[in-house]
C-alpha cells in the first residue's frame, strides 16, 4: 500500500508548519493534561528510555496484516484503532505529539494513520528521541500507564491519502517528471537498484518511480528535517512540485 498526498508548499518555510512540533515547543507543554506524548519505537526501547510522561503507542507499524495475528494493526478497522486509542488514554480532543529514535519514521506512519481517522490535532517532533538527548534534555525510564478513555471515531477512514493497487495502475500512465503525477520511491539506494530485495522474490523498483531515500530529506546527526527551502529544491530536480500529485511508497 502507497500513501498519497497533493503537495502544495508554500513560498517560504513550511506549507503545514502544524504537522511538526520542536523541541523547545514540546518542553513548555509537558505536563499539560490534554497532552498525549506517543513514544513509537518498539516496546523494549521505550522501556529503557524515552521522554517524561510519554506512552507507548502499542505499535509502530499501523498496517493490516491478516497473515500475522500476533500483531496489533488498526490501519483499516476502526473499532481496532478506537480501542488502541482508548487504551493510550487518548480522547478526540487529544493534542497528540508522536516521536521515535528512528528519524521519525514510525511516528511520521503513526501520524498519517490517525489523520486518515480524522484526529487533526497531531503533531511529529522535529527530530525526534535523537534531538531530545542532544540537548540535554529530561528522560524518563517509568513505564507510564494511562487510564483507559473512550475513544468515537468520527466517522469512516478517509482514502484521500490511500493509493491502492487499482488506482496506481492507471495513474502509472501519468506519471514522471513532466505529467501530473509522481511515483516516489523512498526506499534506499539498494532497494531501489534491486541489490539488496529485502527477502522478497523480486527485488527492483515500480516503472517510471523516481527516487530519493526518505533519509535524505534528514540532517545529521539529530535527524531533523533540512530547510524547507533546501527540500523543495532537491524535490523540484525530481518533479516533484506543488500542482502534482505525490505516491510514495
Amino acid at each position: 500500500m502507497t500513501a498519497t498526498t497533493a503537495t502544495t508548499m508554500a513560498n517560504s518555510e513550511w506549507a503545514r508548519p502544524e504537522l511538526i512540533c520542536e523541541t523547545d515547543e514540546l518542553a513548555a507543554q509537558l505536563g499539560d493534561p490534554d497532552l498525549v506524548l506517543l513514544d513509537c519505537d518498539l516496546l523494549p526501547a521505550y522501556q529503557r528510555l524515552h521522554l517524561p510522561g510519554a506512552v507507548w503507542s502499542q505499535s509502530r507499524y499501523w498496517k493490516s496484516d491478516p497473515s500475522n495475528d500476533s500483531e496489533i494493526y488498526g490501519l483499516e478497522d476502526p473499532e481496532l484503532f478506537a480501542s488502541l486509542c482508548g487504551r493510550m488514554g487518548i480522547r478526540p480532543e487529544s493534542r497528540i505529539v508522536a516521536y521515535d529514535g528512528s528519524g521519525g519514521l514510525y511516528a511520521a506512519r503513526t501520524w498519517w494513520t490517525f489523520d486518515r481517522f480524522g484526529h487533526a490535532d497531531f503533531k511529529v517532533l522535529n527530530g525526534g528521541l535523537d534531538k531530545w538527548y542532544a540537548e540535554g534534555r529530561e528522560l524518563s525510564h517509568e513505564n507510564v500507564r494511562p487510564a483507559r478513555t473512550e475513544y468515537a471515531v468520527p466517522g469512516t477512514p478517509h482514502e484521500e491519502t490511500i493509493c491502492r493497487l487499482p488506482e496506481l495502475r492507471e495513474r502509472r500512465g501519468t506519471a514522471g517528471a513532466e505529467a501530473g503525477h509522481v511515483l516516489w520511491d523512498v526506499r534506499s539506494d539498494g532497494e531501489w537498484t534491486g541489490a539488496n530485495a529485502r527477502g522478497t522474490a523480486r527485488g527492483g523498483r515500480i516503472p517510471g518511480a523516481v527516487h530519493l531515500e526518505w533519509l535524505k530529506v534528514l540532517e545529521e546527526p539529530v535527524r531533523t528535517l533540512k530547510p524547507a527551502a533546501e527540500l523543495r529544491e532537491t524535490l523540484a530536480e525530481l518533479g516533484i512540485t506543488p500542482e502534482k500529485t505525490v505516491t510514495t511508497y
